[in-house]
């Protein structure tokens, strides 16, 4: 089971020298709707980070598969004590349920340094699937918590194949 990852942002050029000088671990490249200024690498390798930008996470709960591929929809929050449990429990119930169509995998995320930072990361098989659940009664649960009083914002990726052009310049 996957205990911890991290993440970074930067230009293909960066990530790509990231992942030339780290063969041994599980960099996953993302892009953000083909933007070469919106690209994120992540490091789903288990082991302390090897990014500097402070976001690690710790993964609290993990239904689905352990692969990395498809589209990718990142929701950020920030709860108190008291939401953050009750967010919890709306989590194990819908990871102890049968996943949405189409989504493949859903992790719980706290950052490393301030578990009031939650990260819900729902891998889909593609965005048409992510789309649908979003405006389907079962995405209602989590809908509550997408406010500004939660700080609430989302990001979506796509994966780069390792065969993509200009990946290892």
């Amino acid at each position: 089971m996957l205990h911890r990852l991290s993440l970074t942002f930067g230009t293909r050029d960066l990530l790509a020298k990231i992942i030339a000088r780290n063969p041994q671990r599980q960099l996953i490249l993302m892009e953000n709707a083909g933007d070469d200024e919106g690209l994120q690498l992540l490091d789903v390798t288990d082991e302390p980070t090897i990014f500097t930008g402070g976001l690690d996470y710790r993964v609290q709960l993990h239904q689905g598969s352990r692969d990395w591929l498809g589209f990718f929809s990142f929701a950020y929050f920030t709860f108190d004590h008291d939401t953050a449990t009750v967010f919890d429990a709306k989590m194990n119930q819908l990871a102890s349920n049968v996943l949405p169509a189409g989504m493949t995998a859903m992790y719980v995320l706290t950052k490393e340094h301030n578990v009031g930072e939650y990260v819900l990361l729902t891998q889909w098989v593609d965005s048409e699937a992510f789309s649908l659940w979003r405006h389907s009664a079962s995405f209602v649960p989590i809908d509550q918590y997408a406010t500004s009083a939660n700080h609430f914002h989302t990001a979506n990726y796509h994966q780069v194949k390792p065969d993509a052009p200009d990946i290892t310049a």
